[in-house]
């Protein structure tokens, strides 16, 4: 596996209410995507996207280092 950088932001909008600007910037296995994009907060695909990255976190923080005792920071 080959990861540069996997980065990920989401933030309200400074001027637009309801607006939520996304930066996804990823180099990993050789795809590269530097993209940004504003959604609203009803957007069904913003919203899966949050569930889905909030979930996938989540379970990345609570899994062991393989082969190694990961002690808790």
């Amino acid at each position: 596996m080959d990861v540069n950088i996997i980065k990920v932001e989401i933030r309200k909008h400074h001027v637009t209410p309801g607006v939520n600007v996304l930066d996804l910037h990823i180099d990993a296995n050789g795809e590269k995507i530097i993209k940004q994009t504003q959604h609203k907060d009803i957007d069904r695909a913003y919203q899966k996207f949050v569930e889905e990255i909030t979930r996938i976190s989540k379970e990345l923080a609570e899994a062991p280092l393989e082969g190694h005792k990961m002690e808790e920071v």
